[in-house]
């Protein structure tokens, strides 16, 4: 009988332990995508031929998964990490729905700290968070994936410290593709509403040259 009692403590014991993990999140639950900071840019009239501005204030964007992507107050962004067909189809970066996002996504770009895969990724997380349609935010990532910069991390790749090791040297390129099929596949976003991996395999089945270095296809 006594056994029978401690087995029932212990079972209801662990029970509930479980339940309250459950209850309070602590029980390997993902944190909620967040901004912190504000967004405030100041123009730089140092180049009348691009439009760049420099970030007052610290900012940052914090994924579900916890990684953190840090703008620091200073640093210069210009919208030029979104290619020519993105600002024709969906207007400039910072005056639309999803001004933070393009900005820790240009900071990004520039910085180059983080694959550039999983910056693409952060772009459809952060804009999602920003209040754009989760649609409307695939077709913004098919735009960058098909057309957005791509780069290797300095000190990640054997090519990079072999071939471009001297100066600041820095290996990014575009691929090389034409915009009447990347056009031609937003409307299969909006009517199929593909998984991320679906538009990868179609962005690949559409570029041209994919890049310089096989390393750096990665999705």
């Amino acid at each position: 009988m006594k056994r029978g009692i401690r087995g029932n403590f212990v079972t209801r014991s662990v029970t509930l332990l479980w339940i309250v993990a459950l209850c309070s999140g602590a029980l390997f639950a993902a944190q909620e995508a967040r901004f912190d900071g504000r967004i405030i840019l100041e123009w730089i009239d140092d180049n009348e031929f691009v439009a760049s501005m420099r970030l007052v204030e610290s900012f940052s964007f914090t994924q579900a998964d916890g990684k953190i992507w840090p703008v620091p107050a200073g640093s210069v962004v210009d919208g030029r990490s979104m290619s020519p067909l993105f600002v024709r189809l969906l207007g400039h970066p910072f005056e639309g729905g999803f001004r933070q996002t393009a900005v820790v996504y240009d900071h990004a770009a520039k910085q180059q700290s983080k694959p550039w895969h999983e910056a693409q990724k952060m772009f459809l997380e952060g804009s999602i968070i920003e209040g754009i349609l989760p649609i409307e935010a695939k077709v913004m990532y098919l735009l960058l994936n098909a057309t957005g910069p791509r780069w290797v991390v300095r000190g990640e790749s054997s090519c990079f410290n072999q071939c471009h090791h001297t100066g600041d040297a820095e290996l990014v390129w575009r691929p090389l593709v034409d915009d009447e099929p990347v056009v031609g596949l937003i409307s299969w976003v909006r009517d199929e509403d593909p998984t991320i991996h679906d538009i990868q395999q179609r962005v690949g089945d559409v570029i041209l040259h994919p890049g310089p270095h096989i390393f750096g296809h990665a999705r």
